[in-house]
């Protein structure tokens, strides 16, 4: 420290309700530089608040701080921290070592503060324990240590750096007589080798005869100062002494330790701290976390369903085809004066229709579709002139069903355009089937069809078996339009049926997916009615995000509700750590990082949580899946796949919105740490 400490008419007072109460009272001082003095006085009497002024740990109420050109006394938080960081080392009376840490991670908290690497402040804490004597219990903890193993540990933590300035309360306060010599007597020969300045508040005589020079406070004033005898010879000594070998058990001059040109808290010795501090209470952050867990649990598993089915409608509208556009007759407005009148297709979907839309430009192929009466009453005569009741599938089901059911096993299904024929359903062709016949033994043969009206009349039908194809159905066949054509006309007795009333409604498949918009409207320009898978698609898929926000929405209540705890563990963490955070402070911490590290802690148990949600939620959403599979089988659905998905999106977003939920918790706590007055955290018990 090239300049002189000055103080000049320095005071501090405290506020009692309306009365102010003098701690300081115009103190007038000069250290020099590579001075040792010892602050001595009765309690009560301000040596402790002016180490605490020096320390840039209070503000001064009034009066003029110099300290090496910097007025301490107009500083601003930033400035004083790094004074702090940079310039001072602390050696405290009941040592205030970092319980969680080592001898050897205590001494290199300094350099950790100035964002020197792990392995670099290591070694160099290990070389200056092993000058102090501790060579030999590095990685011992705190409890560990006896007084005067913890107070050289302190001795080394404030030398780490190379300070210019050590202040020391009440080194010996805690040590019996012999440790407390040996340790006063490390001090005095650290002062006269390195010229270190030394500041030692005591109040025993003995401790302050090792110094250069007693100031006495009293009433907060100075009351006198006392030069020891020698000191000018001691001081002259050191200005003109090169050191080159150091007293058996005290360092060496320190090589200044590498540090960025603006020196600050790594993020990954953050971290490291973090983590470190969250294995203290194992208990109580497992069951913090075990809250985040819940909510993630819930988001994913739920989220993961509405993802999966999303992707199941999404598949199977891929199987039939998105190109397919359904057509239907656009209908007048009901008459007004018969509400109850059957509408009229303002026009049919007649052969003519079909054959005018097959001609526009981009359509493949058009299938029309002719639902058989209601009511109708069906049967299949067989070649052996057996008759079984069957059910007619609704027009374009077996060619267009969801679940992957209507696998062909053998010949062909009904396919587009204009078709005939009949498929039967398997388990129907289990029936028809002979001695050591196959599914393939049926295909071609000559059938009939027995249509029977409500009032006893009959009709047959003749037709062939052209294929066989996987259905639940025991008695379900396909039938192609020829066969449903005949089948209404008669019903209906009209044979020009299908010239004045038309067909149903149309599937018109387009050359590609690009060509769909054009050809639907090309249709609407015939004044039909068209509707594309893509647009059907597109709703549901509207409908299925809505049910995802609903379903996710109570996960993320969950997490809120586990936030609250989160936030309840981080307050309970700064109450039990108070001191430390003290601690910390005096060492250099700054304000941003005291706050980054609770931040850090917080977001870690939402991270930790969030992960082993995730995990659960999966083994969850996989559980409910593979249930509800063994009931769709049960029930005869099949062919569908995985109803609970997790993309990688909602795995990443799990995580990160868990950790940000630990973070959003821990802010005002880390605010709350971040403002923590330094001198009170000391005091804290």
């Amino acid at each position: 420290m090239p300049n002189p400490i000055r103080l000049s008419n320095l005071e501090r007072h405290f506020m009692r309700g309306e009365t102010a109460v003098y701690a300081l009272h115009g103190v007038d001082l000069t250290i020099q530089p590579g001075e040792f003095v010892a602050l001595v006085g009765p309690s009560g009497s301000g040596k402790s608040t002016l180490l605490n002024l020096l320390g840039g740990l209070d503000r001064p109420s009034g009066g003029e701080l110099w300290l090496n050109s910097l007025a301490l006394h107009s500083a601003d938080d930033k400035q004083r921290t790094r004074h702090r960081r940079q310039q001072l080392g602390f050696i405290f009376q009941s040592f205030n070592l970092l319980p969680k840490l080592t001898a050897l991670e205590n001494t290199a908290v300094p350099l950790m503060l100035n964002g020197v690497p792990k392995t670099e402040r290591e070694g160099q804490a290990a070389a200056l324990l092993e000058k102090v004597g501790l060579g030999h219990r590095l990685h011992h903890y705190p409890t560990e240590l006896s007084g005067g193993e913890q107070q050289r540990v302190a001795i080394a933590r404030a030398l780490i750096h190379n300070p210019a300035l050590i202040l020391a309360d009440e080194p010996t306060g805690n040590l019996d007589s012999a440790t407390g010599a040996e340790v006063m007597a490390l001090l005095q020969q650290l002062n006269q080798d390195q010229s270190i300045t030394l500041i030692v508040v005591t109040h025993d005589e003995e401790v302050a005869a090792y110094a250069d020079r007693i100031v006495k406070l009293r009433d907060g004033r100075v009351e006198s100062e006392q030069v020891s005898r020698g000191r000018d010879e001691q001081v002259s000594r050191r200005k003109g002494k090169q050191v080159t070998e150091a007293h058996p058990g005290v360092p060496a001059a320190l090589t200044p330790a590498s540090s960025p040109s603006s020196p600050h808290l790594r993020f990954s010795d953050i971290l490291r701290s973090a983590l470190g501090n969250l294995r203290r209470r194992p208990v109580r952050n497992v069951l913090t976390a075990a809250g985040v867990v819940i909510g993630i649990i819930t988001l994913v598993a739920m989220v993961s369903f509405g993802v999966g089915v999303q992707k199941e409608v999404q598949r199977n509208f891929e199987t039939i085809g998105l190109e397919n556009i359904f057509v239907n007759p656009r209908y007048a407005e009901t008459d007004a004066f018969d509400p109850f009148a059957t509408p009229k297709p303002e026009r049919a979907l007649t052969p003519t229709a079909v054959r005018e839309i097959a001609q526009l430009p981009g359509v493949k192929v058009v299938t029309p579709i002719l639902d058989l009466p209601r009511g109708a009453n069906i049967a299949l005569l067989t070649a052996a002139g057996e008759s079984i009741p069957v059910r007619v599938s609704e027009g374009g089901e077996g060619r267009f069903s969801f679940g992957g059911t209507n696998e062909v096993l053998a010949g062909q299904g009904i396919d587009e355009g204009e078709t005939q024929g009949i498929v039967l359903s398997n388990q129907l062709a289990d029936t028809l089937l002979g001695p050591e016949q196959r599914y393939t033994d049926l295909i071609g043969q000559p059938v009939a069809l027995r249509a029977e009206l409500p009032r006893g009349e009959s009709q047959e039908f003749p037709s062939r078996i052209v294929g066989v194809r996987q259905s639940f159905g025991r008695r379900t066949i396909d039938l192609g339009l020829a066969e449903r054509a005949a089948i209404t006309t008669w019903w209906f007795g009209q044979p020009d049926l299908l010239e004045t009333e038309g067909y149903n409604r149309l599937i018109v498949r387009a050359e590609s997916l690009g060509s769909v918009t054009a050809v639907i409207a090309a249709i609407e320009d015939m004044n039909f009615s068209p509707q594309s898978f893509e647009a059907i698609l597109d709703a549901a898929n509207q409908v299925l995000a809505l049910l995802q926000a609903l379903l996710g929405s109570v996960g993320a209540l969950a997490l809120l509700v586990a936030a609250l705890g989160v936030a309840n563990t981080m307050l309970m963490a700064i109450y039990e750590r108070t001191r430390e955070i003290g601690v910390l402070k005096a060492l250099g911490a700054s304000r941003r990082e005291i706050r980054l590290l609770f931040m850090v802690e917080a977001g870690l148990i939402g991270l930790i949580g969030g992960f082993v949600g995730l995990i659960l939620g999966a083994l969850l959403g996989r559980l409910v899946d593979y249930i509800a599979h063994r009931y769709l089988i049960e029930e005869g659905v099949t062919g569908v796949g995985l109803l609970s998905v997790i993309p990688p999106w909602l795995a990443l977003g799990a995580l990160a919105f868990a950790a940000l939920i630990g973070i959003l918790a821990g802010l005002y706590p880390a605010a709350r740490a971040a403002r923590l007055d330094p001198v009170s955290a000391l005091r804290h018990e």
